[in-house]
């Protein structure tokens, strides 16, 4: 992996679902939605000056 690259894609981790976890109230407050499921799928990570996370997660909003 290159310094600053991204690593592959893997499946999300009970770990990675936390992170997910701690910022779902900050997307439901940005888009005015709650979601009733919020499942981190895969993630990759990012080593710079600490470690970036891209998470794709499912969401299924309330409506």
């Amino acid at each position: 992996m290159m310094p600053g690259g991204l690593t592959e894609a893997k499946p999300a981790t009970p770990e990675i679902q936390e992170i997910a976890n701690e910022v779902k109230p900050q997307l439901e407050e940005q888009t005015n939605q709650s979601f009733e499921e919020f499942e981190a799928v895969e993630y990759k990570t990012q080593v710079v000056a600490g470690i970036n996370y891209y998470i794709k997660v499912r969401v299924h909003p309330l409506w």
